[in-house]
């Protein structure tokens, strides 16, 4: 009992632990500096250490189910400012009988928190609103190409979610784990035969 008592009087005057709710968590000074953030880590892009551009992309199928029937653009959505691509050294090509095919994870970091978790999941379109329930015949990708400074058509790579966004609130920030997806896709990122 004592040592309740001790305790009780150590906390006077400070606040008891609490969660936050919704109004105030978008209050905090970690959730209202991510403007000024955003502009600071354009420096690291306009100063060319930040070479891989990162796209969120959605397409529509005109069947029932992903793969079926004509594929469609639904959206494609840069992530501003150019967020840090972590090691990329765990990516390799495995051989196979016709080829070789593209493995490996990459973290990607520092992603705006401007962005929402649902977005980041490929569940809402930014400026569209919410997919209901990711339909059938919607699929969605990470797609990150060079910026150009190799050549004037970057190969786009495609990458898909490997883990849940994790919220980097210390660093006003969004990191994903991405997987390669080995899929062929032209040089404007969409497979060979979908509809432009």
């Amino acid at each position: 009992m004592a040592d309740g008592a001790a305790l009780e009087r150590y906390g006077e005057g400070m606040p008891r632990p609490h969660p936050l709710q919704p109004f105030q968590a978008k209050m905090t000074l970690a959730n209202r500096l991510r403007g000024p953030v955003n502009r600071v880590r354009q420096i690291a892009t306009d100063l060319g250490v930040r070479p891989y551009r990162v796209f969120l992309v959605w397409t529509t199928f005109d069947g029932e189910e992903r793969g079926e029937g004509s594929e469609y653009e639904l959206a494609r959505v840069e992530i501003l400012p150019t967020p840090k691509i972590g090691e990329l050294t765990s990516l390799g090509m495995n051989p196979y009988s016709q080829g070789f095919a593209s493995t490996g994870s990459l973290r990607l970091e520092k992603i705006s928190a401007g962005f929402t978790q649902p977005q980041l999941m490929g569940l809402e379109v930014p400026g569209r609103g919410q997919l209901q329930n990711m339909p059938n015949n919607v699929d969605f990708w990470y797609e990150m190409r060079e910026d150009g400074r190799g050549g004037d058509q970057p190969v786009p790579l495609r990458y898909r979610l490997a883990s849940s966004p994790y919220r980097a609130a210390g660093k006003v920030s969004w990191s994903v784990m991405l997987e390669r997806q080995d899929e062929a896709t032209q040089m404007d990122g969409l497979p060979p035969f979908a509809l432009r």
